[in-house]
């Protein structure tokens, strides 16, 4: 079967799997990929497992909502066969999974279904699998006959980890809209510093960026904190900062509406994590002109080149941290060389046009029976 089609012929139907859509580098691609479809090659379809904002669903896209809060239980095992009947019926062509549940719902109904494009997407290192789930997945995963990844070391992992083929794996980066993020030059002193991320998983490290930021507070104390994002472990992390006696020098913004309104008074930006697939918000300061400092930890060195684009320290090391910030403090015409260098990476390698692109070339190559070995 061809994926091009005539300009009289039906779009082909692609249903993306998802657990939720919430304001998240992920579900923020799945987002922009369903808005930017071109609609008279592709018709869109968007199935959530777990209850989702519906200010969040892009438009002209048919929203298929199950709520299925357990898999494997009497109701997740109705539901799915209820995808499986809409998939047939529906005449879905592509089935496209992004995180664990879903990829286990909808890889399982779709293989069952003989969905002709089965993708399992990764865009992180799996820091959130058990035993369980990875031998679950691990029988998941060859039912599938194509899979993307946002960053080669994504890749890597889930070749080596869960034996995934390479053959049929493909690296597309992530979407960006540069007009939506102007870059800004900052010629002034450093004077305000932060980090976005979610603050639902300890894997971010905001601690990290708390307990570097008090460091360097003891030697510049005019300095003002930011911290962008929300979640379950916020009051702890506020009490941490009090604690280290940042109070009245750090903002914990939570969730920002204009996320490049607010980055675009920052002079610094900060990724700490200890596991990281293709950060969105590091591409959001290598666009804005914010010099990065990022931890080497998953696709982040794929972005940052050390003392070139952004400057790269070890994971977990508050130490290491500081002393790369008040590198940048010190050193303004570093930190401004690195703003410009990062923004003319970021302007050569992401874009939606390319995003778009490669996912088209993908489903064209999988629907047309020959794999995506050919794509590399």
């Amino acid at each position: 079967m061809s994926l091009w089609r005539s300009s009289d012929s039906r779009p082909t139907k692609v249903l993306y799997c998802i657990d939720k859509l919430v304001r998240g580098g992920t579900e923020l691609q799945v987002m922009g990929i369903i808005e930017r479809l071109d609609r008279t090659r592709y018709k869109p379809y968007l199935l959530t497992i777990r209850p989702t904002d519906p200010q969040l669903i892009p438009g002209q896209c048919e929203h298929v909502a199950l709520n299925v809060p357990t898999l494997f239980s009497v109701s997740g095992l109705r539901s799915m066969y209820w995808l499986i009947r809409f998939l047939r019926s529906e005449g879905i062509e592509v089935v496209q999974t992004f995180f664990p549940d879903s990829t286990i719902f909808g890889g399982l109904a779709s293989r069952l279904a003989m969905t002709p494009a089965r993708i399992a997407c990764f865009r992180d290192l799996a820091f959130w699998s058990d035993w369980k789930q990875t031998m679950l997945l691990k029988r998941i995963y060859p039912m599938m006959n194509g899979y993307l990844c946002n960053a080669n070391v994504v890749l890597e992992h889930f070749a080596d980890q869960f034996g995934i083929d390479r053959e049929r794996a493909l690296v597309i980066r992530n979407g960006i809209d540069p007009t939506e993020l102007p870059f800004k030059e900052h010629s002034g002193p450093t004077t305000n510093i932060g980090i976005v991320g979610n603050m639902t998983r300890s894997v971010k490290r905001t601690d990290l960026f708390i307990r570097a930021a008090a460091l360097v507070h003891r030697h510049y104390p005019d300095i003002h904190w930011h911290v962008l994002g929300d979640g379950h472990l916020r009051p702890e992390l506020e009490q941490l900062a009090g604690e280290l006696g940042l109070s009245g020098k750090i903002t914990f913004a939570g969730r920002v509406e204009d996320v490049p309104g607010y980055l675009s008074q920052l002079q610094v930006g900060v990724i700490c994590s200890d596991s990281e697939g293709l950060s969105n918000a590091l591409l959001e300061y290598m666009f804005l002109g914010v010099a990065a400092v990022a931890t080497d930890a998953g696709g982040n060195t794929e972005l940052v080149e050390d003392g070139v684009t952004g400057l790269v320290i070890p994971p977990g090391q508050a130490a290491a941290l500081a002393a790369a910030l008040i590198r940048l403090i010190e050193q303004p015409s570093l930190r401004q060389q690195i703003a410009f260098s990062a923004r003319k990476k970021a302007e050569q390698s992401y874009s939606w046009e390319r995003c778009l692109s490669e996912h088209y070339d993908a489903y064209r190559a999988l629907l047309a029976g020959r794999g995506m070995e050919q794509l590399v």
